[in-house]
């Protein structure tokens, strides 16, 4: 287990990425059709900033459950960079607390999930994530990429190159100071999804005659396994309750699918930054989706969630949006892969940019 944590939490993302591709591909496949409506999943991505990713704001799944008795396998890698300074962070305003927030470094995650069937209209997951901190390699990159297209460019400017500090000060007083690469595993989490509309057909993707809006309740609960003082856990367990509503086959337009989904967040007492923290967070997403080809469909998403702390800081406390463009892939009836990037719509609420790759695997149970 030390060796595959060391190899997990490595800061080179070209290993996590090969390690993740290979733990997914090397899998024994299911001949069941638990993959086939892949069209329509959203994409799984969500706010990455260090701050917020260790409270795990859940990403929408879908309307779609795993058929009953079988597995499905899911490896999820997120590379995100921030940059961003609250300009005004500094100045007490109305008599309230001074503060002063900088984010600057890369946020590398490997997320393993593994899917049971319980019924024919429900599933249950555990999720096994590990984060790594450190200032990284991208900067440049995206530095360039961001001129490009006359994008901001957040705190790169003024800060040296790949370098990390992750640094919240409030009355004077540092609450959160990291200038070191920190790695390790995060917090674990378990998810148990039920479709509301029990047809049959739900999950049969030539059911193009069905047009009907389908909905879904996930509820789940994170446990406080992670570090909060390496920001790869946030001390706190939290409980979550959603949504989702989709409609996979639209009539007159076979092709395009939507998805959209709101829940809402619980935080328990104690954890990080406890003293600001909020106790309920809600949030939510909405996406379409277009089948371009047989094989490939591309997909766009936009999320959002409010803000987790009582803060002054545009990074801490506000509404947050964060646009999602990406494709799924089926490579094999049995295996489907994600790519996509984030961008901060609502500046400085999320990193301004990510990357990620997802790989989905339906699996043998023998």
């Amino acid at each position: 287990m030390t060796c595959l944590k060391r190899l997990l939490t490595t800061r080179k993302p070209v290993v996590l990425v090969t390690f993740t591709v290979l733990l997914s591909l090397l899998l024994p496949a299911s001949n069941a059709l638990a993959l086939e409506p892949w069209r329509n999943q959203p994409l799984p991505s969500s706010n990455r900033n260090p701050l917020v990713q260790v409270h795990d704001i859940p990403e929408a799944t879908g309307v779609l459950t795993i058929p009953k008795d079988q597995f499905q396998w899911s490896s999820v890698f997120d590379m995100a960079s921030i940059s961003s300074k609250d300009p005004n962070s500094l100045l007490p305003t109305n008599g309230q607390s001074s503060e002063s927030l900088l984010l600057d470094g890369e946020i590398y995650r490997a997320a393993f999930k593994l899917r049971f069937g319980l019924s024919e209209q429900s599933d249950l997951s555990i999720t096994l994530p590990f984060i790594a901190h450190s200032g990284g390699f991208a900067d440049n990159a995206i530095s360039g990429w961001h001129d490009i297209f006359g994008l901001p460019d957040g705190n790169r400017a003024s800060r040296p190159d790949n370098s990390l500090n992750y640094r919240y000060q409030r009355n004077g007083q540092n609450l959160i100071e990291i200038n070191q690469s920190t790695k390790g595993l995060g917090d674990i989490r378990l998810d148990y999804r039920y479709r509301i509309n029990n047809d049959s057909n739900d999950n049969d993707i030539n059911n193009t005659g069905n047009s009907q809006i389908k909905s879904l309740i996930q509820m789940g609960v994170k446990l406080p396994t992670g570090n909060q003082d390496h920001l790869t856990g946030s001390g706190a367990t939290t409980l979550s309750t959603s949504i989702q509503l989709a409609q996979t086959h639209i009539a007159n337009a076979k092709d395009w699918s939507w998805h959209a989904s709101a829940g809402a967040l619980w935080i328990s007492g104690g954890g990080l930054l406890n003293s600001i923290k909020n106790d309920w967070v809600f949030y939510g997403s909405g996406g379409i989706n277009w089948q371009a080809t047989d094989n490939i469909a591309l997909k766009i998403q936009l999320e959002s969630h409010s803000a987790i702390y009582n803060s002054s800081t545009e990074e801490l406390g506000n509404t947050t949006g964060q646009l999602v463009i990406g494709l799924s892939a089926k490579i094999s009836p049995s295996t489907v892969v994600d790519v996509y990037f984030t961008e901060d719509v609502v500046l400085h609420s999320s990193p301004d940019i990510g990357i990620g790759l997802a790989i989905h695997r339906s699996i043998s149970r023998h």
